[in-house]
């Protein structure tokens, strides 16, 4: 024989304030498991039909930054699937430990295709080869830098010797452009560009169209110097 007991209110009640926390948590959990399976399975681009770039700003708006490099994107590298850009905390010298943990962290497991760090930053990863030397590409024309003044922006590579000594590798190398000059990134994008510089990373695996961006970059991002800047 089986037996019912009847279900009063304050059972009914009770169901309610404990559905009102497990039910939340259900829906809240199968969003994050929906989310976590389309991370997991969305097609994503090989690494050689895709260019990221990463740059130091603060200030810079992800949706106009976006909207500025479509079109680029669309005429310089047309089979690039993707060209994705990062903003990264903008730099705050040798004791800013986040902004810096970030940047190595990203250097350091190779990713990105192009970056646009500070001079400081810039010197301090190119001295230990961490990008890749543009002097060839400039002399053949590939990156037209024509009135832009780029010498500041070369460095000598270093080591350290058995005695731990850094020592010069050689001469110094067009390791990137100045940004100096690139006034549409201050005028466009909101980023300072009068001491940042453009470079590619050594780890890139699809060189060739990356300098063929980085070209275009250049070219759309040239003005004259705005009156806040004067």
């Amino acid at each position: 024989m089986k037996l019912r007991v009847k279900k009063t209110w304050a059972d009914f009640r009770h169901h309610l304030q404990y559905s009102a926390l497990i039910y939340p948590l259900i829906i809240a959990l199968s969003i994050a498991l929906v989310n976590l399976i389309y991370t997991q399975t969305a097609y994503r681009p090989p690494q050689e039909k895709r260019i990221d770039i990463y740059i130091q700003s603060s200030s810079a708006s992800q949706e106009f930054v976006n909207e500025f490099i479509t079109p680029i994107w669309e005429s310089a590298v047309p089979d690039m699937e993707l060209v994705n850009v990062v903003l990264l905390m903008s730099p705050g010298g040798e004791n800013d430990y986040y902004a810096n943990m970030q940047l190595m962290t990203y250097i350091a497991a190779g990713e990105g295709d192009i970056y646009m760090l500070s001079s400081s930053d810039f010197k301090r990863f190119a001295s230990q080869g961490a990008f890749v030397d543009l002097g060839d590409a400039i002399e053949q024309g590939l990156i037209d830098v024509n009135g832009l003044e780029i010498n500041s922006a070369k460095v000598v590579e270093v080591d350290i010797d058995a005695d731990g000594n850094m020592v010069a590798l050689g001469d110094a190398k067009q390791f990137g452009i100045p940004a100096a000059g690139l006034y549409k990134f201050a005028t466009d994008l909101s980023i300072d560009n009068r001491d940042m510089v453009l470079a590619v990373a050594v780890n890139s695996n699809n060189e060739e169209p990356t300098i063929r961006f980085l070209n275009a970059l250049v070219q759309a991002t040239r003005a004259e110097v705005p009156d806040f800047f004067k």
